[in-house]
């Protein structure tokens, strides 16, 4: 009966307003009374912006209490409404859990990308706006283990490493973070770690600027260390390679490490350049259109470039807003390098690569 009662309720919602939800049809009066409302997302109120780098802005939302909360490390998607079109990017949370629980408070260190769509927004935003956003979501959280644990963060990397390091009351062991960082100045959040490291003797801080040590003396200083420890690597793609690289050729197993990208890693197959090109089909609303696709390229890269619009979120293989259906054909995952069937299938355009032909529907 209940199965019988949803059914006919969605047929309704479908007559009144083509929408599988009366929500959906009723939108704009319900984001009049409640601006950052959407279908399946949490609102939040913009309380506070502070510049924590030249290019990196901190956030701070007052959040809905029916948001269910976080573990220290992971991400959240936000949305903006921008000329017309609803704009997704992840970013990591950045602040102690301990800001959540006494005041329902969270904040996001965002790096501006000027030629991007979506950060160039952010610091546009006013005090008191509302904003959408979905439940946190990621893997990449701290299981205090027995053994020391080292964290190793570049760039924006730092942010889910400090909520995670922020937010730790008690300690089992000893901790090293190794920042990389272009001089003190775009280190962002250095000043609660430091705090953390002078009152905390369980946590050396250990700061490494890529203007006077080179990546590889970096690298040659990490290898120094014992190497029986859990690592947790955060930050820019190439980087993280490097290091996994350099850990896993010293004896240290995958299991030891944990890691979150916030990009995915180009992987050409051994026996294509970045010229070659592959013939595909794309079906946009029932018709077909044949382009060429550079396999050295995303799909979701090359449809634009053929003045495709694919729906996009957050370009990295999060937020899923790219989501179509193959119809045949074999594409790889530019993140992990493992391929697909060649059969239909759900795949996700920003981090596919073309294998073979592809047909695909937008």
């Amino acid at each position: 009966m209940k199965a019988l009662l949803a059914r006919s309720w969605r047929a309704f919602c479908l007559m009144l307003g083509n929408q599988p939800s009366l929500t959906r049809y009723l939108l704009p009066l319900v984001q009049w009374l409640k601006p950052g409302f959407l279908p399946g997302q949490y609102r939040a109120q913009l309380v506070a912006t502070a510049w924590q780098t030249a290019d990196m802005i901190e956030l701070t939302l007052q959040l809905s209490k029916r948001w269910p909360g976080f573990v220290p490390g992971q991400y959240i998607n936000v949305t903006l409404k921008h000329n017309g079109r609803y704009l997704t990017r992840p970013f990591s949370i950045c602040s102690s859990f301990s800001l959540w629980q006494s005041q329902g408070q969270i904040s996001l260190c965002c790096k501006l990308n000027r030629e991007g769509e979506f950060t160039p927004l952010l610091p546009r935003l006013t005090k008191g706006q509302w904003l959408s956003i979905s439940a946190a979501q990621g893997d990449f959280v701290w299981q205090q283990p027995a053994l020391s644990t080292v964290f190793i963060a570049a760039g924006s990397g730092i942010t889910p490493v400090a909520a995670m390091l922020l937010s730790q009351r008690h300690w089992l062991s000893e901790v090293t973070l190794h920042y990389r960082v272009r001089g003190n100045e775009n280190a962002a959040l250095l000043a609660p770690l430091q705090q953390l490291a002078q009152r905390n003797p369980l946590f050396n801080l250990q700061l490494s600027d890529s203007r006077v040590e080179t990546a590889t003396e970096f690298s040659v200083r990490l290898m120094q260390q014992p190497l029986q420890r859990e690592f947790y690597l955060c930050g820019p793609a190439r980087f993280m390679q490097q290091v996994t690289t350099n850990l896993t050729a010293h004896s240290v197993s995958r299991a030891q490490i944990h890691c979150e990208q916030f990009a995915p890693l180009l992987q050409n197959t051994a026996h294509s350049s970045t010229d070659d090109e592959i013939n595909s089909t794309f079906i946009i609303a029932g018709l077909p259109k044949q382009i060429t696709l550079p396999v050295a390229r995303s799909l979701l890269q090359s449809a634009e470039q053929q003045g495709l619009a694919p729906a996009f979120g957050c370009r990295m293989g999060v937020c899923f807003q790219c989501v179509c259906e193959k119809v045949s054909g074999q594409v790889r995952d530019m993140r992990s390098g493992q391929l697909s069937g060649h059969g239909r299938e759900q795949i996700q355009l920003c981090i596919s690569q073309p294998v073979t032909e592809l047909v695909i529907k937008l």
